[in-house]
């Protein structure tokens, strides 16, 4: 089980085996969704069934659990591009992991627009979302995006653009040709 407040950590070899699980699923959702056999997935991690359900007693906590896993790494991201010297280029990788992100599972973008109202300030898609927008607003106080541009409405196009980049995926080149539009956009004249 997943640690929580008041919980008991992990043994390592149990966090071992989550880790396994999570990283199974990351991959076999990325290659055939979310639907994927369960016991495909425990067999790629190297555990058994009962180990993945011992962790994850359902696909949906799988799924999320794999989502919060991807969010904490975009987060993780946004951070470190803090220190990239050109804020531009930071905002455009963080804004491309970002879509990418978005565009994993059917309704995804949607709730990284708007967090549910459970998910506090801590959550992975909270401080994913504010890692992006401190990128957003180091950018515009640099003046190589417009000052009026607002972090949230960037969030909200990119997010638009990870929905649309599903809806075809035929055109493998449209979501950087969208995301290169919408920088365009919010460049200063």
């Amino acid at each position: 089980m997943a640690t929580g407040a008041g919980a008991r950590p992990l043994r390592a070899d149990a966090a071992r085996n989550r880790r396994a699980v999570i990283e199974a699923a990351r991959d076999a959702f990325d290659r055939d969704g979310v639907n994927t056999s369960l016991d495909d997935i425990a067999r790629a991690a190297g555990v058994g069934p009962g180990t993945l359900y011992r962790h994850f007693p359902s696909r949906d906590e799988l799924v999320l659990a794999v989502i919060d896993d991807r969010l904490t790494e975009l987060h993780r991201l946004g951070v470190e591009l803090l220190d990239e010297p050109d804020p531009l280029r930071a905002v455009q990788r963080w804004l491309d992991a970002y879509i990418e992100q978005s565009g994993m599972y059917e309704g995804l973008a949607r709730s990284l627009v708007t967090p549910p109202p459970a998910a506090d300030e801590h959550s992975s898609c909270w401080l994913a979302i504010k890692a992006g927008m401190a990128l957003v607003r180091r950018a515009a106080e640099a003046g190589v995006l417009r000052a009026d541009t607002d972090a949230a409405d960037v969030q909200a196009l990119a997010a638009a653009i990870a929905w649309v980049d599903g809806q075809s995926p035929s055109d493998p080149d449209r979501r950087t040709r969208l995301l290169r539009m919408m920088l365009d956009g919010i460049r200063p004249r």
